[in-house]
């Protein structure tokens, strides 16, 4: 009788199981500054507050098209500094956004804004609370960017 009643437990685990949640699609997470509809991955960012003239941001690709929308959080931290010039760590911007069902692509735009500060930043990004990305770039003053000519 305890065998059977053991067997019936495992059969009742196994088939619940097998009716959670369909798991969420691949994705390949990237962050990087956006140009002529392509995603640019750079280890330096030059820190151009003008979205005319710079855009950043997050792209998820997915190997297929999510069926349902997931919610996509992310952070941005930055260095945070006194007037004096002295380093008072760090502030994190959050952020959230929702997939499209269908949709492959999800562009996140960000954008630098006055007051930010050059030096080390990281951006993480996590889809349904999962991390899919997490990486530190270096944002440079506006006049150290090579010239694009």
């Amino acid at each position: 009788m305890r065998s059977r009643s053991a067997s019936l437990l495992v059969a009742a685990l196994v088939a619940s199981a097998c009716h959670g949640p369909p798991p969420a699609p691949p994705v390949h997470a990237r962050f990087g500054v956006f140009f002529g509809g392509q995603m640019q991955e750079r280890e330096e960012i030059p820190l151009i507050v003008d979205r005319a003239r710079q855009s950043i941001g997050i792209r998820l690709e997915f190997e297929s098209a999510p069926a349902a929308p997931e919610r996509v959080s992310w952070e941005l931290e930055k260095p945070r500094v006194a007037k004096s010039g002295a380093s008072l760590g760090s502030v994190v911007d959050y952020g959230e956004a929702r997939t499209r069902a269908g949709e492959p692509v999800l562009d996140v735009p960000l954008a630098f804004r006055e007051g930010d500060r050059p030096g080390a930043w990281r951006v993480r990004v996590a889809l349904d609370g999962k991390n899919v990305l997490d990486r530190a770039f270096k944002v440079i003053p506006a006049s150290d960017a090579p010239s694009e000519n």
